[in-house]
């Protein structure tokens, strides 16, 4: 596993705790993000700690202007529209982070679709 802790800080500071399988998960996303942008331009930041920051923290910096952390788990209500959502961002890790949301993820191109689909399967 790699050295998570700039995101575990980051997580702190935005009131957002992670049981291990939800780290496993942003780990087999970047995994899948990384392998996938070989082959097709998904993102220009690739480097572990940059991705972690500016995708993965950006994404769920939106707990600062809604009510995630006070929704019980059990409620299904909450749907999230990510409207060009490209390489998931910040609709996965919305998902990953609080899983009781409804996320749904468009695109206009296939390719990243095809992508997403292979997170949404593995991740």
């Amino acid at each position: 596993m790699r050295d998570n802790k700039k995101f575990l800080e980051g997580l702190q500071e935005l009131g957002i705790v992670l049981n291990d399988t939800q780290l496993e998960q942003f780990e087999k996303y970047y995994d899948l993000l990384i392998e996938w942008n070989r082959i097709m331009n998904l993102t220009a930041i690739t480097e572990y700690d940059e991705v972690i920051v500016k995708h993965f923290l950006d994404s769920l910096s939106l707990v600062k202007c809604s009510d995630y952390l006070n929704i019980k788990e059990t409620s299904n209500k909450i749907k999230i529209l990510d409207m060009g959502t490209g390489a998931g961002f910040p609709g996965v890790p919305l998902k990953i982070a609080f899983p009781h949301l409804n996320v749904l993820l468009v695109d206009s191109l296939n390719k990243r679709i095809n992508f997403l689909n292979e997170v949404i399967k593995k991740v």
